[in-house]
């Protein structure tokens, strides 16, 4: 269970990311001892490049060394308006863009071939309102956390929907990604349209003297339940917890029979807020 909550949670510190409906797969991650996946893990967001794929496969179940890293691979990004670049192997298993933009409404189409398979996947960046400000309050300890300073949110959401967002929360330039306690997503379901006049952000505590910085990605349907999936596994720790038996992954090989892939790729819209922490 540890070299699986391990996976998982390798998957969560990847950047936000999403994907075009109808390129979901389910595979299991409880796999053989000796048995290993292509891990994919990427995105593309509408600030300037570059944008960073990360290949590297699943660990044997029992290991306690860092998942490996894959290099020698031909990774390529391409967009709906033909632009097309292949990827640099800037480091072990990381490939690096050098010239394409991200763009709100763009699609985008990644291909990977490694180890004699190919492998695509495919996403879009979506919307995201402007954030008008952040502010901060005390709050005292609780059984999850200590007393401290914690964020509230302001700023409009913008009708028509649905919209979906994921809020990352950085602490002097630390990004709080406790998949319990920090990892912070939601719908417009009940608040289309709606100014957000004070939503409390749950991650913290702060304290007097930190810089915090609020990113809002526009993130996609399927990427909201690919969080919201691996949210659930990672607190799936009870006595009578279900198995952490699938992860959803918009991995998919080309070829029909195929070894499968797991990880994600997607991109998202940003927008930034930045508050210093007084009493």
């Amino acid at each position: 269970m540890k070299s699986t909550h391990r996976f998982l949670k390798l998957l969560l510190s990847a950047v936000a990311v999403l994907p075009l409906g109808g390129c979901e797969d389910t595979i299991s991650v409880n796999l053989k001892e000796g048995e290993r996946l292509v891990v994919v893990e990427g995105s593309i967001t509408d600030r300037p490049g570059p944008y960073t794929v990360r290949l590297s496969t699943t660990a044997p179940y029992f290991s306690n060394q860092p998942t490996p890293r894959l290099s020698g691979a031909e990774v390529v990004l391409s967009d709906d308006r033909g632009d097309r670049e292949v990827l640099t192997e800037t480091g072990p298993g990381l490939y690096q863009t050098h010239r394409l933009q991200g763009r709100v409404g763009g699609k985008y189409a990644l291909t990977v071939r490694v180890n004699g398979e190919e492998y695509e996947a495919q996403t879009e960046i979506r919307r995201v309102p402007v954030i008008d400000s952040l502010r901060s309050g005390f709050r005292k300890a609780t059984e999850a956390r200590d007393a401290g300073y914690f964020l509230t949110y302001f700023g409009p959401e913008p009708a028509g929907g649905p919209d979906f967002y994921r809020v990352k929360i950085f602490r002097n330039d630390t990004l709080l990604n406790d998949p319990q306690l920090d990892l912070f997503f939601f719908s417009d379901d009940h608040i289309d349209g709606n100014y957000l006049n004070g939503l409390e952000l749950g991650a913290g505590p702060f304290r007097p003297g930190d810089n915090a910085r609020v990113e809002l990605h526009g993130i996609t349907e399927e990427t909201f339940r690919y969080l919201r999936e691996l949210q659930k596994q990672m607190r799936n720790d009870g006595l009578f917890s279900s198995p952490t038996a699938n992860v959803r992954t918009n991995i998919r090989n080309t070829r029909p029979g195929g070894k499968p892939a797991t990880g994600w790729f997607g991109g998202s819209a940003v927008r930034t807020g930045t508050l210093v922490i007084r009493k």
